[in-house]
């Protein structure tokens, strides 16, 4: 998100610095914020494919987990199915068997609860599985304590780490996670992330830095209006954090 808002920010700057530029220049409004829209557009356009010029098409690990988690429990059943296409694979509801082995999946954010490891433990005792494997997106090492105290089952954890190299290797790790956010919850997510109490502070700050530039370059009126906009968008993170707290 970070990365969105220093990208808004370039794209201010560059606007406004071809704005300035083209103001001592003979002509109009309207062609002046044109002009300046379109190198704007131009400039910001080229720094992203310079900057962001993508090396592999395959995402990486932390990007594969996170998809999990999103996607939940039928789409990593869905991706182990693909890896043992030609050999055996069953779904039995509350786990998976692959390749003749027992497969709990835990594709959370939290990390699995001691309630979950029983009822783990309780599923095998109940289909006489003496050994079984539990695929976590995020691993508890105090887990493993409880689980070696249960003994006549075998319970061993591991993160996807096998499953993505596998998929990888095979060219079948998943390309829907490069789907564009809809652009309404791109807003809404920005603004969330922009439009916080401690940017409005910084709002403020760079808004009564700019004014006191103002006194001192021949540009004041530019800087005035840049000021008055700081000065407005730290008066709506305010306003937010003031709701945002009653509420």
């Amino acid at each position: 998100m970070s990365i969105i808002l220093d990208l808004m920010l370039l794209t201010i700057i560059i606007f406004i610095s071809s704005y300035i530029c083209l103001s001592f220049l003979s002509m109009g409004l309207g062609i002046k914020l044109l002009c300046s829209a379109l190198i704007t557009i131009v400039i910001t356009s080229l720094a992203k494919r310079l900057l962001f010029k993508s090396k592999s098409q395959d995402i990486n690990f932390r990007k594969f987990v996170t998809y999990l988690i999103w996607q939940g429990e039928d789409k990593a059943k869905e991706l182990l199915q693909q890896l043992c296409a030609d050999r055996e694979f069953e779904d039995k509801g509350e786990y998976v068997v692959a390749n003749g082995k027992t497969i709990f999946l835990w594709t959370k954010y939290g990390s699995i609860s001691a309630d979950t490891i029983v009822k783990f433990y309780r599923t095998c005792k109940k289909n006489s599985i003496d050994e079984a494997y539990v695929l976590t997106t995020n691993g508890d090492k105090k887990m493993m304590t409880l689980v070696k105290s249960f003994g006549d089952v075998t319970i061993l954890f591991s993160s996807f780490k096998p499953v993505y190299k596998k998929l990888k290797k095979q060219n079948k790790l998943p390309t829907d996670i490069r789907e564009k956010i809809p652009t309404a919850q791109l807003i809404k997510l920005i603004f969330h992330s922009a439009f916080t109490r401690k940017n409005g502070f910084r709002f403020a700050g760079v808004s009564l830095l700019l004014l006191a530039i103002s006194f001192f370059t021949p540009f004041g009126k530019y800087y005035l209006a840049l000021a008055s906009i700081n000065l407005v968008l730290a008066i709506v993170c305010l306003i937010r954090a003031i709701k945002d707290k009653a509420g």
